[in-house]
């Protein structure tokens, strides 16, 4: 039985320290691309996370992230629809401005958040950053 006992711990430790190890590495102050729920992405839009073009962090109710999307709708349909879908959210649009290459700027806010989209077509192909950002200051 000793033999046994001894056989299992030395296999936990290899097996799961290991582990551990990774899981602690993707814990919540690292920085990947992991979409927030209440980001509004139009239907055929891909998000772009090659070479760190998407990144987030979260750490309790602090957020950051800036995703980049591409997608086959036009400007109009892609801003009809954010602007049609943040209310849904609780989002409140607080600016809307037309940008070079066709394009359009939107801001939203919730509570101490803002999400800002630019949505713009470029090389038949349209483009949408969101960068979301928590404002402390806000509260």
């Amino acid at each position: 039985m000793t033999t046994k006992t001894i056989l299992t711990a030395f296999l936990l430790t290899f097996c799961l320290v290991p582990s551990a190890c990774q899981m602690g590495a993707i814990g919540p102050s690292a920085v990947d691309s992991h979409q927030f729920q209440d980001v509004v992405v139009p239907s055929g839009f891909r998000l772009r996370d090659r070479a760190h073009q998407s990144f987030s962090r979260e750490e309790a109710t602090w957020r950051h992230g800036r995703f980049v999307y591409s997608g086959s709708e036009y400007v109009a349909e892609a801003s009809a629809y954010v602007k049609q879908q943040m209310p849904r959210h609780n989002w409140q649009m607080v600016g809307s401005e037309a940008v070079a290459d066709d394009g359009v700027r939107l801001s939203f806010e919730r509570g101490i958040y803002s999400a800002d989209y630019l949505i713009r077509r470029l090389d038949g192909t349209t483009h949408m950053v969101v960068d979301y950002t928590t404002h402390y200051s806000r509260r």
